[in-house]
């Protein structure tokens, strides 16, 4: 029997949506994937020698998400008293050597610089919106809420 092919094509796709929707349950929490966002960024901030560090988003509250899921952020921001044009370089491998963190995106033109720490479920967002001004906001993976 010959299963016409727009059957095909729709069982096809009903299967990638369903598994791409799917929000997987191994793995850190939000609340303790959240945790690991501000411990990476504050040691992050100490070993690029960054001081005056103002907390722009202290997190520490689920935030809803895809379906019945939750996530969790945190951010900082420095301004510096002097340039340092290589900072985004430097945070950027320092998440990379200590913590095993992965370039995920880098944005021509700009500073900004994308990572990912898959086993924490975590991701950083480095930027120099201004040449003494730096930001750095992390976001955890969309995670199934707790019951």
């Amino acid at each position: 029997m010959r299963l016409p092919v727009w059957r095909c094509l729709m069982a096809s796709a009903v299967l990638t949506l369903s598994t791409a929707c799917t929000q997987s349950t191994s793995g850190p929490t939000a609340t303790q994937a959240g945790e690991t966002l501000k411990t990476h960024i504050t040691q992050l901030m100490a070993e690029t020698d960054l001081r005056d560090v103002k907390v722009v988003d202290a997190g520490g509250k689920d935030v809803a998400c895809g379906e019945g899921g939750t996530k969790r952020t945190y951010a900082v921001q420095v301004q510096m008293p002097y340039e340092r044009p290589s900072l985004i370089g430097q945070m950027a491998g320092a998440l990379s050597r200590i913590w095993g963190y992965e370039v995920t995106e880098v944005f021509g033109g700009s500073e900004k610089t994308i990572l990912r720490l898959e086993s924490a479920r975590t991701n950083l967002t480095l930027d120099m919106p201004d040449v003494r001004l730096a930001t750095v906001a992390g976001e955890t993976d969309c995670v199934p809420a707790p019951d």
